[in-house]
């Protein structure tokens, strides 16, 4: 539900004027401000380098009651909606926003990722609104590891959107898959990093060779997938750990083989 209804609220928006009304100079600020007046909660805004991040504390997402955690999806798919205005009427150069709502005793953290270039190729219909949405970006995080997510802020670069792409569309398939939900879910993949041109990820133990195979196999799909819809030549391997840093599989990655 949150992911059709935030872009409905983007696709709102998507067509605003590309006039600067977001200098660079006041750019933290004037976003802040902003979110105050449309949403009327507050926020923290940061930037490193082409990535914005805007940090919203609202402690109703630690809920087990179905309407309150309605009412605060609500509220975030608000945020993303305003949020996107300001790259997109800015003279910054920003590629990613990030937007992270969390409770105040960090607990429970949903991050949602916009990318500038798809909102503005979606606008131009250079891509289809499937493809729009297969590009929705969105991480979970519970209270073991939420606040240390928050707290790593950094430049997120073509090559690490497209590796925490891959999870996001993995665990998002699981959620309404029920036979992928029993095996993706307890394995907890997650994205570790980008170097030297190869994509890393982390999960739990694996004891089965026929989950091995199904998540390589996932992982290898969306990892080419993603890599040509984002011309991206750079990466040529990826590799799986456990949570004790042992490797699970590696794999190359070749897109001229792998079509």
């Amino acid at each position: 539900m949150i992911k059709n209804l935030i872009f409905i609220f983007i696709s709102f928006f998507i067509f605003c004027s590309c006039n600067v009304t977001f200098p660079k100079e006041t750019l933290k600020l004037d976003t802040e401000k902003l979110i105050k007046t449309e949403v009327g909660i507050n926020s923290k805004a940061y930037i490193y380098g082409s990535t914005m991040y805007l940090d919203v504390v609202i402690d109703d997402l630690a809920t087990e009651d179905n309407e309150t955690l309605t009412n605060a999806y609500k509220t975030i798919q608000k945020v993303v909606s305003n949020v996107v205005r300001v790259p997109l009427s800015s003279d910054a150069d920003i590629k990613i926003v990030v937007v992270s709502a969390f409770d105040s005793d960090y607990r429970t953290l949903l991050r949602i990722f916009e990318n500038i270039d798809d909102i503005k190729a979606y606008s131009h219909q250079m891509i289809s609104r499937t493809d729009y949405e297969e590009r929705q970006l969105m991480e979970f995080e519970g209270m073991l590891s939420a606040k240390r997510v928050i707290e790593d802020k950094h430049e997120i670069l073509p090559q690490e959107f497209v590796a925490r792409l891959v999870v996001s569309q993995i665990n998002m398939s699981a959620r309404v898959n029920p036979f992928l939900n029993t095996l993706i879910t307890s394995l907890g993949l997650q994205y570790n990093d980008v170097k030297n041109g190869t994509m890393s990820f982390v999960s739990n133990k694996i004891d089965s060779y026929e989950v091995e195979s199904l998540l390589k196999k996932l992982m290898l799909n969306g990892i080419v997938k993603n890599l040509q819809k984002y011309k991206l030549f750079s990466i040529k391997s990826a590799i799986l750990y456990d949570t004790d840093k042992n490797i699970i599989f590696e794999f190359p990655v070749d897109l001229q083989k792998n079509l």
